[in-house]
């Protein structure tokens, strides 16, 4: 009797963990193939389509690809115009997760700066400052920013001014005051801005 009772509790683990290996696997396999350019094609048409959950649903799976969507940076750009603030917001999110190859998204983020949903202008910020010196376009909107958005994005925000605000004097001055608020996470990001600027 204990003997089989044994062998019923030695065997219930693998009918629970069979479905887990299946499901990561699965799992691996949809990101992989959607890291192919045949699925970020697929993606980036998906963002042009007329239901807004479909648009929003491709958003989000290209943020969990990163570089390797940056296939779909033009729909992704377009896609921060969209006319639902959750498309708009996931599309922010995706490009902030490129890095440099997000510089052609760099007019679609400067207008994302005025962007009614903070959430977006939050990441259109990040999305900036990870692009480096091929944000400067957006130089004069980003200056803005640093006097009326809030600390979490003036973060964001100052540090992308300290990559390109060199011999800008209304940069200089405008991290210069952030050199002054107090909030210490702001500030540091501010006076490291200011060395970047004046270096």
């Amino acid at each position: 009797m204990n003997r089989s009772y044994d062998a019923i509790s030695w065997r219930k683990p693998k009918v629970w963990i069979l479905p887990t290996v299946m499901l990561v696997a699965i799992a691996l396999l949809g990101t992989a193939y959607f890291g192919t350019n045949s699925g970020v094609s697929r993606l980036a048409k998906a963002l042009q389509d007329g239901d807004a959950d479909a648009r929003y649903k491709a958003a989000k799976k290209l943020e969990e690809l990163g570089p390797n969507g940056a296939e779909a940076i033009e729909q992704l750009a377009a896609a921060l115009s969209d006319t639902d603030s959750r498309v708009r917001y996931r599309a922010a999110k995706a490009v902030s997760k490129m890095g440099e190859v997000a510089a052609p998204a760099v007019t679609a983020l400067t207008q994302g700066l005025q962007d009614p949903d903070r959430e977006v202008r939050y990441y259109c910020s990040k999305a900036l400052y990870k692009i480096g010196k091929a944000a400067e376009p957006a130089r004069d909107a980003m200056v803005a920013g640093l006097s009326t958005e809030d600390d979490e994005t003036r973060v964001y925000l100052v540090k992308a001014v300290g990559d390109i605000g060199e011999g800008h004097s209304p940069s200089i001055e405008a991290v210069r005051r952030l050199c002054l608020v107090d909030n210490p996470k702001l500030r540091s990001a501010a006076k490291e801005a200011l060395e970047d600027i004046l270096d």
